[in-house]
């Protein structure tokens, strides 16, 4: 069985972004959805990519593209509208084919995060979705990104 995680500070993520909570994502209980954690974390990990130079979505692109493998969420605490959310981003791990991303969502001004999530990339090639090996951008975007001394 694998060990609990705790909350983490906003300084265990070296990156962010804020967003909106949405009404929609608010439950019948008044509180964000389990289910929509994971889609604020896709939208930070892709706009973290963006803004490293590591994903163009242009037509003719032919940089890679990260399939999510696997993911998951802890909850700590309770996030309600309205509020605004920063989603902090690292990578945890770097495989050949693979980056392991962590996210912390932060409800308003809260140090500690009120969730984390994990993703597991797998990154393909677009047209034949065989992995290939991490390309340069998207090392140098693990690099940036690279989680500090935090558990």
């Amino acid at each position: 069985m694998s060990e609990r995680l705790h909350p983490l500070p906003r300084s265990a993520y070296p990156w962010h972004q804020e967003m909106v909570l949405q009404w929609a994502d608010c439950d019948i209980y008044g509180h964000l959805n389990n289910v929509a954690y994971l889609k604020y974390f896709d939208t930070a990990l892709n706009m973290a990519l963006i803004d490293h130079g590591a994903l163009d979505l242009s037509p003719d692109a032919t940089d890679p593209i990260g399939l999510v493998v696997k993911n998951g969420a802890e909850f700590f605490s309770e996030v309600n509208f309205p509020n605004r959310l920063w989603i902090g981003a690292r990578v945890e791990k770097v495989g050949r084919t693979s980056l392991t991303w962590g996210f912390g969502l932060f409800s308003g001004d809260a140090e500690l995060c009120s969730a984390r999530g994990t993703y597991v990339h797998v990154y393909v090639d677009r047209q034949t979705r065989r992995p290939i090996e991490l390309t340069d951008k998207l090392l140098a975007c693990a690099k940036a990104l690279a989680a500090p001394d935090h558990n």
